[in-house]
């Protein structure tokens, strides 16, 4: 199959982060965080909300963000380089 995909959104045959699975990247993020550090996603998501207080669900949270943006930094850079080339 041509093109790169994975599980954390569509991508093109370049590999670049289509616009349209940006909702793909970040839906989840709760639960994966939450298995990270064994809690319940609810509680991650209040953390996140700072209803509640863990500083290790917050740095887990904050390192899956940048690893999302981290996703789409790394498309948004392909897709220049690609139009330099052209």
């Amino acid at each position: 199959m041509p093109g790169v995909h994975n599980r954390n959104g569509a991508h093109n045959k370049n590999g670049n982060t289509k616009l349209w699975s940006l909702p793909s990247l970040s839906r989840g993020m709760y639960k994966r965080v939450a298995e990270k550090v064994g809690c319940d996603p609810s509680y991650v998501s209040r953390v996140a909300r700072g209803e509640r207080e863990s500083k290790l669900v917050a740095d887990a949270l904050m390192a899956e963000i940048q690893r999302t943006w981290a996703v789409v930094n790394n498309g948004a850079s392909r897709a220049k380089a690609a139009a330099r080339r052209k």
